[in-house]
């Protein structure tokens, strides 16, 4: 699933976007890290891919797939673009909640806490992260945008 999901349209794009010209596509690498999603009771619910190449890498942010099990097969759960997500020891509806890193600039992060909606994973916590020069970082809470 991750090779069709990963498929690159042209560099720095995802496949799915409408074009007027017919893009040269690139299946991505093979993921650089894969993590397992355990539930509240250490059941094995899925995994988080991250593909690192030129295609799925902007500012430090790469193509993150989150899947989880259903029987003997895998389905999307979230697909985003960031620069770390793992999961957290919180759970919600025995699902476990993922902490995300969106690399805004060399100074300026976004946190992003997702949490199980029932079907998918949704932002529910967010806040802006800053480092000023020397000091310690400013962290601002936010309502987190719809995506």
């Amino acid at each position: 699933m991750l090779a069709r999901d990963s498929v690159c349209g042209v560099k720095g794009t995802a496949a799915g976007a409408d074009r007027v010209e017919a893009p040269q596509t690139q299946l991505a690498q093979p993921p650089a890290s894969v993590q397992t999603l355990h539930n509240s009771g250490g059941r094995n619910v899925g995994i988080i891919a991250t593909v690192e190449d030129a295609c799925h890498c902007s500012r430090g942010n790469c193509a993150t797939y989150v899947y989880l099990k259903t029987g003997q097969t895998y389905r999307l759960a979230l697909k985003e673009n960031l620069a770390s997500l793992h999961p957290l020891k919180g759970f919600k509806q025995s699902m476990p909640a993922l902490s995300g890193k969106l690399q805004v600039s060399d100074s300026e992060a976004e946190t992003i806490i997702y949490e199980w909606s029932g079907g998918e994973y949704q932002p529910g916590i967010c806040a802006t992260v800053v480092q000023e020069s020397g000091g310690h970082p400013v962290i601002t809470k936010h309502a987190c945008t719809k995506p």
